[in-house]
Order: structure tokens, then sequence, then C-alpha cells
């Protein structure tokens, strides 16, 4: 099979079939979400109209902050987490989680302190007008909540992404959506039935949260989990070490604070409570909009991260190949819709008269801005997967603030209905800044990475032998590394094929064998059998029992390596097995 045929069957073997696994959960956690999020101000417009809308906007800064310090901390543990599994150190794995687990708790609760002692100075930040007033009041009971309820948004988080990233997408999933689900259902009866307002959206809020964590701590009872809770002594340096790579991400949320402030401002002063109010309409909007895109970005970082330790370049760039093409293919269908039904979506929003017609104009103005958003949230995500964090922070302050406050100024010295172009020019001229940037700066490909599908149809493993062996002659290894890579990987291969496959066809082995900069050789092994652990085989006397025979050869290699490690995950068997 030629390096092209190869690439190409491996993509269709595994990477497809593993992006198409990650995908369908994150899209039902990312759509939950969406309609959670929509679920407070719906109900909030109908029961409360205008006022009610315009109290959603003015909180919205307060969960920028709380963006920048929840998702940080779980987007950082996350990556870090699936770094380390990557490479087969599930010890480090679980010490990454147990710090940030640690650091989440104590910041939520620093967070809750800091925000109920300096209520009066928040909401004179925010504008929520007159002390006492009916905003000022709204406002000040929707944040006392939200506060309280910092230590369960921070675990919400912090599980799903590494209960996710731990091959269990689908309970995270379930935990996320049916989080969101109660959010929604208690929305209803809170507001609409017992009459609590935005007491009522918050208190759903926090509810929603905590059904999440109970459905994600299921996770710690299953057997074959890797993720678990240990205690640790606080190491910093790792610590901070998650927060720059998560922080890379979720630190735009700082200039979307910002840029959020100056913006309530600017429509006060342009359109009064009714501008704000379709801002949040907008807002709404967005949050199901992009909803394929934030799901696409799950999906793209948890593979990039683990292809990215294997030195799998061509499995990344398969990945970025499907987000992208599935990005723009539904991105223009979603557009399409909400611009088609806007009208009504204003309506249903609880706006009237000549509220609909500017909130109808600024929904399909915010539409065009879609597409050209959905290519930087996928490459951010990509980007943060692949140790490129500086990229990371560039796109995320021109989305959320440079280029948006830039485009927010500049257009608030013009009529209303003009501001609403702030979307698409500050996606746009972000798209234009960052993409040269990244070219330019494209981190160098390694040579030392060698590559191959093993076909059981046809299996040849004395081909697959020769050209490992020929790889390692060729970058310097040295004839006790040939020997026990070759060793690694005959007795390895040879066990799955016998004891794991099935013999019908469509059965493959991919191997990727990398030199790394320590000067040890790390194979990586993944198959498309039954759940199947080598290591685990049984040893025994009986040499005509196949398992007992090919257990010998595999305690072998667990001897000789250094460090070895099986884990199954996105429906495929991983083995990492590093020989120095």
């Amino acid at each position: 099979m030629s390096e092209n045929e190869s690439s190409i069957f491996m993509s269709k073997a595994f990477t497809d079939r593993m992006f198409r696994r990650l995908f369908w959960p994150s899209l039902i956690s990312a759509t939950g979400l969406a309609f959670g999020d929509i679920a407070d101000a719906l109900f909030v417009g109908i029961r409360l109209g205008k006022v009610g809308l315009a109290t959603m906007s003015l909180v919205a800064p307060i969960y920028m902050i709380y963006n920048v310090l929840d998702v940080g901390i779980a987007l950082g543990a996350s990556v870090k987490y699936t770094q380390a599994l990557g490479k087969g150190n599930a010890k480090k794995g679980v010490e990454i989680f147990s710090q940030m687990l640690v650091t989440a708790i104590v910041v939520s609760i620093l967070v809750a302190a800091v925000g109920l002692l300096t209520m009066p100075y928040i909401l004179r930040l925010l504008g929520a007008g007159p002390e006492g007033g009916e905003l000022w009041n709204y406002t000040k009971e929707y944040l006392q909540i939200m506060f309280l309820g910092a230590p369960l948004t921070f675990l919400y988080f912090l599980l799903y992404y590494c209960v996710r990233c731990d091959d269990a997408e689908k309970l995270a999933s379930a935990g996320f959506a049916i989080g969101y689900l109660t959010d929604i259902v208690a929305s209803a009866v809170f507001i609409m039935g017992f009459k609590l307002d935005v007491r009522g959206a918050i208190y759903a809020t926090v509810l929603g949260k905590a059904v999440g964590v109970l459905i994600f701590m299921f996770h710690f009872t299953r057997k074959w989990a890797i993720l678990r809770f240990k205690f640790v002594k606080p190491d910093f340096k790792l610590i901070f070490s998650a927060l720059r790579t998560g922080m890379s991400s979720s630190v735009g949320y700082v200039g979307q604070f910002i840029a959020l402030l100056v913006v309530n401002n600017i429509l006060l002063r342009l359109g009064g409570e009714s501008a704000l109010a379709e801002l949040n309409v907008v807002q709404d909007v967005s949050y199901v909009a992009l909803a394929i895109y934030t799901a696409l970005g799950d999906t793209v970082q948890p593979l990039c991260g683990t292809f990215y330790a294997e030195h799998n370049r061509d499995a990344v760039k398969r990945v970025m190949t499907i987000g992208i093409s599935l990005g723009i293919v539904l991105g223009a269908i979603i557009s399409f819709l909400f611009a088609l039904f806007a009208g009504p979506i204003c309506e249903l929003f609880g706006l009237r008269g000549e509220a609909v017609s500017q909130g109808t104009f600024a929904v399909r103005m915010f539409c065009l801005s879609v597409i050209p958003a959905g290519f930087s949230i996928i490459w951010s995500s990509c980007f943060q997967a692949i140790k490129r964090e500086r990229i990371v922070f560039l796109i995320n302050q021109l989305r959320t603030f440079a280029c948006f406050l830039a485009f927010a100024l500049i257009l608030s010295q013009f009529e209303l209905r003009k501001f609403w172009f702030v979307f698409l020019g500050a996606e746009v001229l972000t798209l234009m800044i960052w993409a040269p940037v990244a070219l330019k700066n494209r981190a160098p490909v390694s040579n030392k990475v060698f590559t191959y599908l093993l076909d059981t149809n046809s299996a040849n493993i004395s081909e697959l032998l020769s050209e490992a062996e020929a790889f390692c002659e060729s970058n310097d290894a040295d004839p006790k590394q040939m020997y026990l890579v070759t060793m690694c990987i005959e007795e390895v291969c040879q066990a799955i094929i016998e004891n794991a496959f099935k013999k019908t066809g469509e059965e493959y082995i991919q191997l990727t064998l990398c030199f790394e900069n320590n000067g040890s050789i790390v194979l990586h092994i993944r198959d498309n059998a039954n759940t199947f652990n080598p290591f685990a085989m049984k040893t025994g006397q009986n040499y005509d029992n196949a398992e007992h025979l090919a257990s010998l050869g595999i305690q072998m290699v667990k001897s000789k390596s250094k460090q070895f490690f099986y884990r199954s995950y996105a429906g495929f068997n991983t083995l990492t097995v590093e020989v120095e």
C-alpha cells in the first residue's frame, strides 16, 4: 500500500470515525448549552418585557468574567489531561485533574466572596440605573444568587471537559444536556409559574448545574475510568501551565466584558432600554447559531490534542478538514434560517412595535458574521490543542475585544441601524489579521515520525517490521533500540490479530513511531477491534493456548519497555509503549 493510500485508509478507518463519535455528543451538549442560555431571556422577556431583557443584557458582562475563570480552568485541565494520556502517562493526567479540581473550588469561593462584598460597585459599573430602581433591583437579585452558586458552576465545567476526555463523551454530553434541560424547565416553572421573575432565571441556572454535576460524578464509579481525584501537594508550576493553556482561550472574555460594558452604554444612549433588549435578542440568537461551531471546536480540541501528542500530523489535518467543511455547510444553513425568521424570533422574545423592525435588522446583520466567526472558533480549538496558545490569545482578543470594540466605537457615531454592522466587521477583520500570522509562524514538521496502516485482511507484519527497522536506522537508533522496537511491534500486532480481530474484514492496526527529544522512542498503536488490552492478557503454562502463548511475548514487551499504557478512546483501542 502506497503512503498516500495508507493515509486515506487511516482517515477512513480511524480519524473520520473518531470525529463522528465525538461530534454528535458534543453537538447535543452545545445545543443544550445554547437553549439553556436563551431560556432565561425568553421567559424573562415574556414575563417582564424590555426591562427584563435589559436586565439579562446587564448581567452578561459578569458571565464573561466567570467564563475567564471557570472555562479557563476547565479547558486547561482537559487539554493537559488529553496530552498526558496521549503520551501514555495516566499518572500525570490524574495529577493534573486533581490539582485543577482544587484550584476550581478555591477560585470559585473567592469569586463568590468578592462578588457579594462588592455588589453596589458592580451594579454601578454595569450601569444598572439609579439605586433602588427597577433595573437596579432586578440586576442585584440575579447577581446575588449567581455568586452564591459559583462553586457549582466551576465544578460543572471542569467535570464536563475532563469526563469528556476520559472516553466518556456520551455521559458528559448527557450530563451537560440534562443540566441545561433542567435549567429550561425550571425557568418556565419558576418564572411563569411561581412568578419569581429574574430570580427564577438564576435559580433555574444553578439547579441545572447541580443536576449536571451529579450526573458527571457517576463517571468516577466506573472501574475502567482513568480520571479520578487524589490528594496532592499544590504544584503551582503545573497549575500555571494548565491555566496558561486554558486562559489563552478564555481570557478573551475579559475583553468581551469591557466591550459589552461599552456597548451597553452606547445602546442606552442610541435607543434606551429598547436597544439593549434588541442586543439581548441578538446574543440569544448567537448562542444557537454558533452552537454548531462550539460542538465542532469541542470535537476538534481533544482529537487534535491526542494526534498532536502522537506526532500524527496527517490526522490533525484530516480532523480540521472535516471540521471546517461541516462548519461551512451547517453554518450557511443555520444563518439562512435565522435571517428568514428574524421577525417572528424578535416577537417571541417580547419585542414589540418599532423594536421588532430594529431587532430583525440586527439579527440579519449578525447572521452574515456566523461563518467567519465559525472559522475562528474551530481554528482556535485546534491551536489550543497543539500548544499554539499565542495564536489562540490573538484570535480571542481580536474577536471579542479589539476589533469588536473598534467597530462599536466607530459605528456609535451613526444611527442605531448602522451600529448592527459591528458583528460582521469585527469577525471579518479578525479573520484577516490572525490567518496570515498563523500561516507565517507555522511550527516545523518533524521528520522523525513513521506511520503505517496494517490491513489485517492481507497482514504483512514482515513488511512493517522491515520499514520500521529502516526508519530507526535512518534516525541513528542503536541496535538495542532497533531490537526493542521491532519486538514490540511484532508481539503487540500479533497479539491483536490473533486474539482481538474476528477476521471479518475492515480490521486495521495503525502504527505511529516517533523519536522524542529526550532520546526515547515511542510507539502509538491503535486498532479497531472490540475492547482488547494486550497488557492484561493472562499468562499460563498451556502453550497450545493462543492467548497464553501470545501473552509471553507481551510480558517481554512490558519488561523491556520504559513505560506502557492502554486505554479505550473514541471507540478504538489505543496503546502507547516507550522504549529507551
